[in-house]
């Protein structure tokens, strides 16, 4: 019998891709070589169980159906995946009390994106990802554009007894995306660090500063 998909989590993304989605379904150990295909894209993936797949999502646009094919058995049923559209237009600000807001490029309200963080101070976007600087929670998160669940990447260290070792963060001021890097202004620590944009713990850029208040790349 064919492969099932029963769903995608989460079932969109950015245009970028490169992000990963657990295909939930059933038929996919035991039944030869698999493909999985997004739209007419076949991308990289892991068997997790006869019942799961993580697929790393190849670039695209607008809503294409996932497939996956199996050699002995045949082609599931299709799901449907959506590439989100970067918003347009607006700018993001921290007050660097509890919230971020959107404001409008040419001028408006500001509406809130987020709330209940601890003194969120820099800012960076990628597609329809914000990555916040949360001075006081010592961690480095991300949320979407459009507003949801906080995503922590980068933990606090508990202690700041070395200020140029490689482990957690004390004070993060600002935070910019470089490729598949976040580099942060570890303020706490007079030192800036780099960690994965999926999140872990940060790896020294350079130590011993003065201040390390705002970076760019």
């Amino acid at each position: 019998m064919a492969p099932q998909i029963i769903s995608l989590t989460p079932s969109s993304g950015p245009e970028a891709g490169l992000n990963s989605v657990v295909i939930a379904g059933s038929g996919f150990a035991n039944v030869g070589p698999l493909t999985v295909v997004f739209g007419t894209t076949a991308t990289t993936f892991t068997i997790d169980s006869n019942t799961q797949i993580t697929a790393i999502v190849p670039p695209g646009t607008g809503t294409v159906n996932v497939t996956v094919a199996a050699l002995l058995d045949g082609t599931s049923n299709p799901m449907p995946y959506t590439y989100d559209t970067p918003a347009q237009g607006l700018i993001y600000v921290s007050d660097g009390i509890d919230t971020v807001y959107s404001i409008p490029a040419a001028g408006g309200t500001a509406t809130p994106v987020v709330t209940g963080l601890s003194q969120p101070m820099g800012i960076a976007r990628v597609e329809n990802t914000l990555y916040i600087a949360e001075y006081a929670a010592n961690r480095v998160v991300s949320v979407p554009t459009t507003g949801g669940a906080v995503t922590p990447l980068v933990p606090p260290n508990g202690g700041q007894e070395s200020r140029l070792a490689a482990s957690g963060l004390s004070g993060p001021t600002d935070v910019k995306v470089s490729g598949r890097r976040l580099y942060i202004a570890d303020s706490g620590n007079l030192r800036v660090v780099s960690a994965p944009i999926s999140g872990g713990n940060p790896t020294l850029v350079a130590g011993g500063l003065r201040g390390a208040f705002g970076v760019a790349v």
